[in-house]
């Protein structure tokens, strides 16, 4: 029966050697010389070993044809030629030989009939692995020792730049050539739009908008424009998008430094920071990076109503910020409230689970905060002198400041030692890569908040060895600010003076007694927006509405702070007791007290006696049957006493001698008072 032969390499590089040449010869050689004849030759040109053979071209073609039974053998030039991972290569010969079709390699022995020839199939194949672990080890290592010097590897060149050079000499310059057509170099144009972004402040639709009416192109492939070596050259429509512009201005090239392997799917692999020929200055790159934020937190976009904190409130528990949220209510007022985004947007907690986060009174917390901020331009002195005694606090203690610095950098030092460590456990086969994600996440996680402890420290010593100038600075700010005040006060000039001195609003969710509640600290801000070391000061307040009697006074406090630690409904608390709702809600508002005969069910409830102490025997014995739930007339009954007797004695302007001073005692002793007063 006739055998197939098959053929494959990995790379245009091993195409272009005439590597699959020599595999075929090789092969044809192999049925001459052992008198084999060849139903057909597959040959797989470029295809990854890591790729299953169903998956490539001619390999499927293989499976097809053996399920035909058009070959009962396929030869193939070494064992790897099936695949560069052990599990590959024994799927694919398992699925032949389903198909009656024995696999055999023309340069080693093995025989899959017996079980020292599977031994030797799944050795050759683990070498096969191997190999190919090792000649990818040695690739990497290569590309990045290349990387490092500074050398181009490839890929597309940024605008505004060049290739010159080739392989390791290729270098990234700086494109001042002009653009045909234009007296513009591809630099020029960056540095328009760094220009239009940090210094004009405009959004990047609006740059787009104005490269396009410039008909400034985005590639050289326009218009039969001379295409320069690795410059993109399809798939261009010649028209400026404002993602295009965005990532251009995020684009850390521009200033100096270039990134590579940051796009890489390998897991573990380090990414190489290496310079670059800048096209704009740092303080230029970051003064556009400042804008791309104001504009995602404070642009209109399609918003129907006016927040004026959008953006700038912070959820404690979850990171996210809080979005305004409009609301009707039925007696037709309107109000509105700020909402943490993963509370509000299924999109976003479907997979996570809705943030318990308070939501916060928007009209309540906008009123605060332009009192502060209108308080702090009109009258600047009392928020100056609090920031002078806090600088000088700073001061006293800026030597401790100091080593508690030095330590910090001392741990994040070792944040990039841990990476290297946990890298080298994952290439040895210590970690998965769900243990490698973990660790390298908690890692990042770690170093982002020592670096914002680090930033917070050096702003403390920088604004404590300047506590004049930091202060002056202020009141220039605020002087400067106060100014606009004279006039009208619109919307957007309220926008714009929060926008200043807001550095940021955190909320704090906590639970006091069952009810959730909002602690807001806000960041006022005394210096501009894009200084290194601002001076900031923080103020907390709290919007919460509803009434929590920490101490309760009244029988009506005491319901209330039960209910609300039992997340009950007032509703739900008149059912137990045996009421109607208005009257729990006139009882916790102290306009009435419950009548003597529901206090058996209210101390059942509260499980306690909230009634007072008693010390006087005729307090007692009010105390208790007011705890029966028991009225005078009834409690006289029970005394054989006049009900009128018994409120003379009560109030204190009669005494009980002799059988009805006994039967009063024994009324005390009574084992349901004695529960009664066990309880309380």
């Amino acid at each position: 029966m006739p055998v197939a032969v098959y053929t494959r390499v990995s790379t245009e590089e091993q195409r272009e050697r005439q590597s699959i040449a020599t595999q075929r010869e090789f092969g044809e050689r192999y049925c001459q010389l052992h008198s084999l004849t060849a139903y057909r030759v597959y040959a797989d040109d470029g295809v990854s070993g890591t790729v299953p053979l169903d998956l490539r071209a001619e390999g499927s073609e293989i499976l097809k044809d053996a399920r035909l039974g058009k070959f009962d053998q396929l030869l193939v030039y070494r064992l790897d030629r099936l695949g560069r991972e052990t599990r590959l290569i024994l799927n694919a010969v398992a699925e032949l030989e389903k198909c009656g079709v024995r696999v055999r390699s023309m340069t080693e022995e093995f025989d899959t009939a017996t079980a020292t020839g599977r031994l030797m199939l799944t050795m050759l194949s683990g070498f096969a692995a191997h190999e190919h672990a090792v000649i990818r080890e040695r690739s990497l290592a290569g590309t990045n020792r290349v990387a490092q010097a500074g050398a181009w590897l490839g890929g597309i060149v940024p605008f505004g730049y060049r290739k010159v050079g080739e392989k390791a000499a290729a270098r990234l310059v700086v494109s001042e050539e002009p653009i045909p057509g234009l007296d513009l170099s591809e630099a020029d144009v960056v540095r328009m739009i760094y220009r239009m972004a940090a210094v004009e402040r405009k959004s990047c639709h609006a740059i787009a908008a104005r490269l396009s009416e410039l008909q400034i192109p985005c590639a050289y492939q326009r218009d039969d424009r001379p295409v320069l070596r690795g410059k993109r050259k399809q798939r261009t429509s010649g028209l400026w998008r404002p993602g295009r512009v965005r990532n251009l201005i995020v684009s850390e090239t521009y200033k100096g430094l270039h990134r590579y392997g940051k796009r890489s799917h390998t897991k573990g692999r380090e990414t190489i920071l290496r310079p670059v020929a800048s096209i704009v200055t740092e303080d230029v790159w970051n003064k556009a990076q400042a804008t791309l934020r104001a504009n995602f937190l404070f642009c209109a976009r399609s918003a129907k109503n006016q927040y004026l904190l959008r953006g700038l409130i912070i959820c404690s528990l979850c990171g996210r910020t809080f979005i305004g949220v409009a609301a009707n209510r039925p007696n037709g007022k309107r109000e509105f409230y700020y909402r943490c985004n993963l509370a509000h947007s299924p999109s976003l907690y479907a997979a996570t689970g809705r943030c318990p986060a308070k939501a916060v009174r928007g009209d309540h917390l906008e009123a605060q905060v332009w009192a502060d901020v209108a308080a702090f331009l009109r009258n600047p002195g009392p928020v100056l002198e609090q920031l002078r005694a806090r600088l000088e606090s700073d001061v006293k203690g800026s030597d401790q400041i100091r080593k508690q610095l030095a330590r910090l950098e001392g741990l994040l030092a070792q944040k990039a030692t841990e990476r290297s460590r946990v890298v080298g456990l994952y290439r040895r086969g210590r970690l998965t890569d769900a243990d490698l994600d973990a660790q390298m996440e908690e890692i990042g996680k770690e170093q982002a908040a020592l670096e914002a402890q680090i930033a917070e420290l050096d702003g403390r010593i920088a604004g404590a060895d300047s506590v004049a100038a930091n202060i002056g600075s202020a009141q220039t700010l605020l002087e400067k600010l106060r100014k606009r005040l004279d006039g009208p006060i619109s919307w957007e000039l309220k926008h714009r003076l929060v926008e200043i001195l807001v550095a940021g609003i955190r909320v704090d969710t906590v639970e006091t007694c069952g009810v959730k509640q909002a602690e807001i600290t806000v960041t006022y801000r005394f210096s501009q927006p894009d200084q290194p070391m601002p001076l900031v000061l923080q103020q907390s307040y709290s919007t919460s509405v509803i009434r929590i009697p920490m101490q309760p006074k009244t029988i009506g406090d005491h319901i209330r702070k039960r209910r609300l630690g039992l997340k009950m409904l007032q509703r739900e608390v008149a059912e137990r007791i045996g009421v109607d709702k208005t009257s729990v809600f006139t009882w916790e508002r102290n306009a009435s007290n419950p009548q003597v005969r529901y206090m058996p069910a209210i101390i059942e409830f509260l499980g306690y006696n909230p009634l007072p102490d008693a010390d006087t025997l005729a307090e007692q014995s009010v105390r208790q049957r007011t705890s029966l739930g028991l009225s005078r007339k009834e409690s006289a009954e029970r005394l054989g006493v006049d009900p009128s007797t018994l409120a003379q004695w009560e109030k204190g302007r009669k005494e009980l001698t002799g059988a009805v001073l006994g039967r009063v005692e024994a009324f005390l002793k009574d084992r349901e008072v004695s529960r009664a007063r066990r309880a309380g």
